[in-house]
């Protein structure tokens, strides 16, 4: 089982949770980055009253194109905030609505990202569908 998760993190920047068999998978950082721009993005284009935050990444497949770009196709649950959803709204210092009062939504983000890049903007939010 380890062997197969070092591979399939190799192949897909995951890496696998030890110490159990339950299937999780902890995303690489450039993941997490990716989500966390899209739900802030999608905030921003969005009439809701209170912002959204990213509660759990269900799945990310990255796939590179040369020279140095990555498309991050993410399906993310995400979770309404206690924040207003104002344009500085920092999502990180934003807790999740009370358990009765939380509405989520699964999101399918696809984000490209051009690292490294002397672009203003190193990532950009082609697909932003919420449900």
């Amino acid at each position: 089982m380890n062997a197969l998760c070092k591979i399939l993190a190799s192949l897909t920047m995951i890496s696998c949770v030890s110490g159990d068999n339950s299937g999780q998978y902890s995303y690489g950082s450039d993941v997490t980055e990716a989500a966390n721009f899209a739900i802030d993005f999608h905030n921003r284009m969005s009439k809701y009253a209170f912002a959204y935050k990213v509660i759990d990444i269900l799945s990310a497949t990255p796939q590179i194109y040369p020279p140095a770009r990555v498309k991050h196709t993410m399906t993310v649950k995400v979770g309404q905030t206690v924040c207003k959803n104002e344009a500085n709204v920092n999502l990180a210092d934003c807790s999740l609505q009370n358990s009765l009062d939380l509405k989520t939504m699964i999101c399918l983000f696809v984000v490209l990202e051009v690292p490294h890049s002397a672009f203003p903007t190193p990532r950009y939010l082609l697909v932003d569908q919420c449900n």
